[in-house]
């Protein structure tokens, strides 16, 4: 989930960031388009509330959990997650989600886009309702090569989001997910706090096939072996309408070939790989702790 979050921000920031200063980001957009192997939306879940595993099963949803990942490839990446006031009931569960993200394309050698975002989820599994996660009037801050950013966002999933504590068996298929978001910022020079333009996106989503388990594999982690299932999918990425200073950015969807593998031993995804053009990316949980001293 954090990947998705950090990947659909990042992706607007640099449409910005990496390319031109704030006052020229809306030339030369691309014309937006949907290929041919983009994913259609995926099935409902099979567990549709109620006492259905989620996010809040699992055991790492407590106040003071971290987690640090590392991406090699086209967009390195680094992203660290963690979660502050934790709280479950019998119909849902909320916490605060901060999470830090560097990111640059490799093949302009600039600086990376640092973005912190502070989400308060809050995931509903009422009975007879679809599971799903919910963010509203997160705080965005973002800094790239040219300006920096500030603002809101705000998102909403529903789907299969999470597999701790589903039983999950090889050979089976399991539903996929949706998270439609959006986004609003202030751009700024990097030094001066003088209003120099603004970004919004309302129809932003991530859509996710359904996904294929396949056969348990001891496999390297950064964290060491770990027998883990690889879980497969498609993923659409698609920013939308993108208006930045009143003018209309285009942007061509983005479709990859998408493997979690998930380690029970861990009840996380230990590592990710990413095709998309020809090319992999793998991201790498490099650790998980907990800080107990953190309500």
């Amino acid at each position: 989930m954090a990947i998705a979050l950090a990947g659909l921000l990042a992706g607007a920031a640099h449409a910005w960031s990496q390319e031109a200063p704030a006052h020229n980001a809306a030339q030369g957009g691309a014309p937006e388009g949907t290929p041919e192997s983009a994913p259609q939306k995926p099935p409902k879940p099979a567990h549709p509330g109620g006492g259905a595993p989620s996010l809040c099963d699992a055991p790492w949803f407590k106040s003071g959990s971290k987690v640090q990942m590392e991406g090699d490839g086209a967009l390195p990446m680094s992203i660290t997650m963690a979660l502050h006031d934790a709280v479950s009931s019998p119909t849902g569960c909320r916490a605060e989600l901060e999470i830090t993200s560097k990111s640059a394309m490799s093949a302009l050698m600039g600086p990376p886009v640092i973005m912190q975002q502070v989400h308060v989820i809050n995931i509903d599994r009422t009975p007879n309702k679809e599971l799903s996660i919910e963010s509203q009037h997160a705080i965005i801050n973002a800094r790239g090569r040219y300006a920096r950013m500030f603002g809101e966002a705000a998102f909403k999933g529903t789907g299969v989001f999470n597999y701790a504590g589903l039983t999950i068996r090889e050979g089976e298929t399991l539903p996929g997910q949706t998270f439609e978001s959006s986004l609003s910022l202030k751009i700024y020079p990097l030094t001066r706090d003088e209003v120099v333009g603004t970004m919004e996106t309302s129809r932003a989503s991530i859509i996710v096939s359904s996904r294929h388990v396949g056969k348990r594999q001891l496999i390297d982690t950064a964290m060491g072996k770990k027998e883990c299932l690889p879980i497969a999918y498609d993923k659409r990425t698609s920013i939308g309408a993108l208006v930045v200073g009143g003018d209309l950015v285009k942007m061509e969807p983005t479709v990859m070939h998408v493997t979690d593998w998930y380690c029970p031993e861990a009840a996380f995804v230990l590592r990710t790989d990413v095709e998309q053009d020809g090319k992999v990316q793998r991201i790498d949980v490099t650790s998980m702790e907990r800080d107990t001293d953190i309500p």
